[in-house]
């Protein structure tokens, strides 16, 4: 496409800063949502730190039961299967309780962006980019045609597709735009890359722009091939670079118009965007998120541009970013709606390439350009690939050793007198109640967008243990940071039209076969534990044996969420939710084909999970501890 004439003069890269009006956005609607937030923010650290507290008292004392247990006599399989139990319990709750320390970092910390408004006509210039790499056409015009209609002065705003997919049909439909909309560029490298590398795709654009008439402009946004923005989205966020020289980049969150109801795969990000980062932003730690952001072009040039050693190049953008001493702010507010990918095996892959992705991230700090990042700032980078590291191998090992534990049919908790269980019992009741304040405020914080308990979250996790398991294997090898293909937003999980074939499918294409195998084995040592149970002696007894084996609420929640956990792909590919043609979520003027999600698809009830399965967890935990309270 033709740039050296643009239809509309682009400004030049100077502007005057002092005549910028920026406000406070004076909306009541917005200022309920902000002290709401506030609120969230001071109540979530103190349920964080209940917990915490809480949980290192319950392992306290069941250790030393263990070895009280020990000392009193019992050995052979009695004892390993307690100290396996044990191990296994406490495995889980380090890396579930990673939020909870994340949230406790944020207390008495209760910073966030302000909302602010930019207004009038005196802006600086901003390169708009939107990365295209072979997904639906409709899908990028529909960005294109929002992103051009952005309430922000023509003059100040180039909008460049960046096609990695070398599409003649993309370029044909971006001219017959460009004729009304002078602002409108193409670019492409050439030729289409192997892999899907976001961030050499930015880089050209970056020298793609430098090029043009009047030069790069003073900032850089970067919005993902499905992320529609809101009108105001500019002037949301550049108001935030204005007030503060010292910050590079600000980062909004990424919302999705069509999530199935009741959100069955668990794909809402709500708890990242509305609970983490905000309590990440308190602590000066806040990462950009890949989409919607706005970034200041003489940082992101400081730096070297988008660093290109990751699959995550946005949370290394970060990290380089916070090393050369700028800073980097969350807006909590939603100018972007995107689209989660539509199939069960898309969203597999989406998972996978994450969990890869914060990988390398760690991997890349090996990179000369991290050398300069302090220890703290080195930490922020390695801690969240080590704690997923360690979330996915303690959890791959639970579902292995679960199942042993209970068909062994010993006793999965050890305690040489009654009151001890009965001490282990209220202490674990006190545990579970704290952690439970903390998800019921994480989740009401998130529109109650995820499940209680984590339930319907760690279906993947087999998956991502042989990703990050491909990963170790190509970096010891030598091999590289290995890449992967976008995950692509087709719909293919109802091209199986008949139960046999979905079973094919969904069994041996997508490798739920395993899930099967860790169900069967679950249900298998239930049943195995509960007839040691039966078998164990005095009938008076009974429910004590029940209760300590099978029945003991921290291996009860560990089965049951799991069998669960792992029923979910099975459902969702037996029995797929009915398919919702995006445009039925969209409201679009026939003029101008201009569309945005509508109320519909922004409904948060919608997708909210039923939390029908964490109620009766919650409720077998209640009533069996509080029956052993009584009881013994």
């Amino acid at each position: 496409m033709g740039e050296a004439t643009p239809a509309l003069a682009f400004k030049e890269s100077t502007w005057d800063k002092a005549a910028a009006n920026v406000q406070l956005l004076d909306d009541p609607s917005a200022k309920k949502r902000v002290q709401d937030q506030l609120q969230y923010m001071h109540r979530i650290p103190k349920a964080a730190l209940a917990s915490i507290l809480s949980s290192w008292l319950y392992f306290g004392y069941a250790f030393k039961c263990l070895l009280d247990a020990q000392a009193a006599g019992l050995s052979g399989t009695p004892l390993k299967v307690a100290w396996l139990a044990y191990a296994l319990h406490l495995g889980q709750a380090i890396p579930a309780g990673t939020p909870h320390l994340l949230a406790l970092s944020a207390m008495g910390k209760a910073r966030r962006q302000p909302l602010l408004r930019l207004n009038g006509q005196v802006t600086p210039s901003v390169d708009i980019f939107i990365t295209y790499c072979g997904e639906e056409l409709d899908v990028l015009m529909d960005t294109v045609r929002a992103t051009i209609a952005i309430d922000y002065p023509p003059d100040s705003y180039r909008v460049i597709v960046l096609d990695d997919s070398v599409s003649g049909e993309v370029e044909t439909e971006l001219r017959k735009l460009k004729a009304g909309h002078g602002q409108i560029y193409y670019s492409t490298r050439g030729t289409k890359p192997k892999t899907h590398t976001k961030a050499g795709n930015l880089n050209h654009g970056l020298k793609y722009v430098s090029g043009l008439s009047g030069g790069a402009s003073d900032l850089v946004a970067v919005l993902d091939v499905d992320m529609i923005p809101s009108p105001h989205w500019l002037r949301a966020l550049v108001p935030h670079l204005l007030v503060d020289s010292k910050v590079a980049l600000a980062n909004p969150p990424q919302r999705q118009y069509n999530i199935p109801d009741g959100d069955p795969l668990g794909q809402s990000m709500d708890i990242l965007f509305d609970v983490m980062e905000p309590s990440k932003n308190a602590t000066n730690s806040a990462w950009c998120c890949g989409t919607g952001f706005v970034v200041r072009r003489d940082a992101l040039d400081g730096i070297g541009g988008v660093p290109e050693e990751s699959i995550n190049e946005d949370i290394l953008t970060s990290f380089f970013l916070k090393a050369a001493g700028w800073e980097i702010v969350y807006v909590h507010e939603d100018v972007q709606w995107g689209l989660v990918p539509a199939s069960i095996s898309t969203h597999l892959k989406q998972q996978k390439r994450t969990c890869a992705g914060i990988a390398s991230t760690a991997a890349a700090l090996l990179n000369p350009r991290a050398q300069t990042m302090t220890p703290e700032e080195k930490y922020g980078a390695i801690f969240p690939a080590f704690a997923i590291a360690i979330s996915v191998a303690i959890n791959m090992a639970a579902m292995i050793v679960l199942p042993l534990l209970l068909l062994s049919g010993a006793p999965l908790v050890a305690y040489p007198t009654s009151p001890q269980l009965r001490a282990m019992s209220v202490l674990f009741l006190i545990k579970f109640l704290a952690i439970f304040a903390y998800d019921y405020l994480a989740t009401q914080a998130a529109n109650f967008h995820l499940s209680l308990l984590g339930i319907v979250a760690c279906w993947t996790i087999p998956f991502q243990f042989m990703t990050l398991a491909r990963f170790a294997l190509s970096i010891v090898t030598g091999g590289g940071v290995p890449l992967f293909t976008p995950s692509g937003l087709n719909v293919d999980v109802r091209a199986a039209k008949t139960v046999a074939d979905r079973m094919k499918v969904a069994l041996w294409d997508h490798g739920f076969i395993v899930h099967v195998a860790v169900i069967a084995s679950l249900f298998s040592g239930v049943t195995a534990s509960l007839v040691a149970a039966y078998r164990s002696g005095n009938p008076h007894d009974i429910w004590i044996e029940l209760f300590t084996r099978a029945g003991w609420p921290p291996i009860f929640l560990a089965w049951f969420t799991s069998a669960l956990d792992c029923w979910t792909p099975l459902s969702y590919s037996f029995n797929p939710p009915k398919a919702m043609a995006r445009n039925t979520l969209m409201d679009r003027d026939p003029k101008t084909l201009l569309a945005y999600p509508n109320r519909q698809a922004k409904d948060p009830v919608r997708v909210r999970p039923s939390q029908t399965s964490a109620m009766i967890a919650i409720s077998y935990c209640l009533g069996a501890c509080g029956l052993a309270i009584y009881s013994l």
